[in-house]
């Protein structure tokens, strides 16, 4: 598992190596070379998400046994949702920076809360699946030199969906035998999923016939530390039911950039996906991201 530490070493090596490039950011702004960077750029933009996350927990329980039995938690989530960004970008110390907002309306989708007991001679399935509502707000902030032709960044960003469940009838399924039972509840369940990332990443843009932009870049993020508190103030008034994850990130990124006049258009397009290091706490997102900004320089 890789702890906090080395994760701070990586990112102030990343800082390090960033940041004496980054005062040759203007050099090579010619067609075909690394456009130049304006010195400060406020854009806002429309993002479409394809988003699938899960958190699963292993620890032993019961539910109809006298004894612990092995016992699986899991939540799943359908976080399809429209994002409305906003992103200032400025020089600052010698470096680009970038300081993004980003949020979300509140949208109908699906959500389950299921958890699996292991019985000795039975499989048991407890919990409900269904209509759930979502919204979600995320912020980032990159610090951004240049190496060898290429964008170096170092960044941190956070991000908090809220999630109110629906459902209004427990499903409980059995292997031995084979049963499915549902029981209308009145229980009111909300989810909150924080997660904090640490990210280095690399990147490139060519400048095309004087006023068009391709970019592309890699992000990894080898600490995410993801953290979903669940509340049922009927069945547990006044407490809050936390579980912690750690899990590692790589996000693709690339852009198509209209750069005439001083409103510059930008079509951008993400692939982003985790990987967890303990199979006994994990957390899993998959996330596919298509989007529009304008921008105004100076």
């Amino acid at each position: 598992m890789l702890r906090a530490r080395s994760t701070a070493v990586v990112v102030a090596l990343a800082m390090s190596i960033a940041r004496p490039a980054a005062a040759d950011e203007q050099a090579g702004a010619t067609a075909g070379s690394n456009p130049s960077t304006p010195r400060f750029r406020l854009s806002a933009g429309y993002e479409l998400h394809r988003d699938r996350v899960e958190y699963a927990f292993e620890n032993p329980s019961t539910i109809d046994t006298p004894f612990l039995v092995p016992h699986r938690f899991a939540q799943t989530y359908v976080a399809d949702n429209q994002w409305f960004v906003a992103t200032a970008r400025y020089r600052l110390w010698g470096d680009m920076m970038d300081t993004e907002f980003g949020l979300t309306p509140t949208r109908a989708t699906t959500a389950s809360d299921l958890d699996t007991f292991f019985d000795p001679d039975d499989t048991i399935v407890s919990g409900t699946d269904g209509d759930a509502s979502m919204h979600a707000f995320r912020f980032a902030q990159w610090d951004e030199g240049r190496m060898w032709g290429l964008s170096m960044s170092v960044g941190y960003m956070v991000r908090r969906d809220v999630t109110d469940f629906r459902s209004s009838e427990r499903i409980v399924t059995h292997s031995n035998p084979l049963s499915v039972s549902r029981t209308p509840i009145a229980t009111h369940e909300t989810t909150t999923s924080v997660v904090h990332e640490l990210a280095v990443g690399v990147g490139h843009a060519r400048t095309i016939a004087e006023r068009w932009i391709v970019g592309s870049g890699i992000d990894v993020s080898p600490l995410v530390v993801a953290r979903l508190t669940t509340i049922l103030p009927e069945k547990y008034p006044g407490q809050h039911i936390l579980f912690q994850a750690k899990a590692a990130a790589l996000n693709a990124h690339a852009e198509f950039g209209w750069q005439r006049g001083r409103w510059p258009l930008t079509v951008t397009a993400s692939y982003g996906h985790t990987f967890s290091y303990r199979a006994a706490s994990q957390f899993a997102r998959s996330s596919v991201q298509v989007g529009v900004r304008v921008s105004a320089v100076r």
